[in-house]
């Protein structure tokens, strides 16, 4: 047991005690602060860090959740509702971000006739081929012109940061603009349509005729899987 009363007399006269005193003062206070300094300031793999720089990246993976061929006729839409129940052990835990669909189309259009020979038989016309996806309130247009193909997307997160350093906001703050939520669960409307073009027959007795287009499409779910890391710059 520690005698008081020899401490304190210690304290007074005795240097080496008068040392040990004030270390124990000294990390007493600086160890807390240090701790508190390093916890703020911890990457994604401890505590979220404190407003700074940091580098944004990131991998995505598709799920599909559709795909099909469809003959589509002049003026008409199709349209195909879905759920992501369909892939919900696929999607389990992970981040999904946004959803694409991808649509390939050809040309359907015929001509027929006696003259319709050679020069004759004329030129196919472009038809254009138009998609609208919707999540809840996401929703994203395109079209395009056959032959060919294009993709739509509809996404719910800030994908202008990835690939970057991002300064000025904290880890949590990023991994906000990142995190799809719940928003990538429920229903999905991918709608398709076809306005068809006949092109010129200059025979006078060759007929152009185009009822519509033959779309494949595939509808996919995206996966974002994204890194969060200090941007040092070392001094040389």
């Amino acid at each position: 047991m520690v005698n008081l009363s020899e401490f304190t007399e210690n304290l007074k006269s005795d240097r080496d005690t008068q040392i040990t005193v004030v270390l124990i003062i000294f990390f007493m206070i600086v160890f807390p602060a240090y701790f508190n300094y390093a916890s703020n300031n911890v990457s994604s793999s401890g505590a979220l860090g404190s407003v700074g720089n940091y580098n944004v990246t990131g991998e995505y993976t598709l799920i599909e959740l559709d795909s099909a061929t469809e003959g589509i006729a002049d003026g008409e839409t199709l349209t195909i509702n879905l759920h992501s129940d369909a892939v919900k052990s696929q999607i389990a835990d992970k981040n999904v971000v946004a959803v694409i669909v991808n649509m390939s189309y050809d040309e359907d259009e015929t001509a027929s006739g006696p003259s319709c020979i050679g020069p004759a038989d004329g030129n196919d016309a472009p038809d254009t081929i138009s998609a609208t996806v919707s999540r809840g309130n996401n929703t994203a247009s395109g079209s395009g012109q056959n032959p060919g193909g294009h993709a739509i997307t509809a996404e719910w997160y800030d994908s202008s940061i990835l690939e970057s350093v991002v300064t000025g906001l904290s880890e949590s703050e990023i991994m906000d603009m990142l995190e799809g939520g719940e928003t990538g669960t429920g229903d999905y409307v991918v709608e398709i349509s076809v306005a068809a073009e006949a092109g010129n027959a200059p025979g006078p007795l060759c007929n152009r005729d185009d009822g519509g287009e033959e779309v494949t499409y595939t509808v996919s779910l995206v996966i974002l899987d994204y890194a969060i890391t200090p941007d040092v710059e070392l001094e040389v």
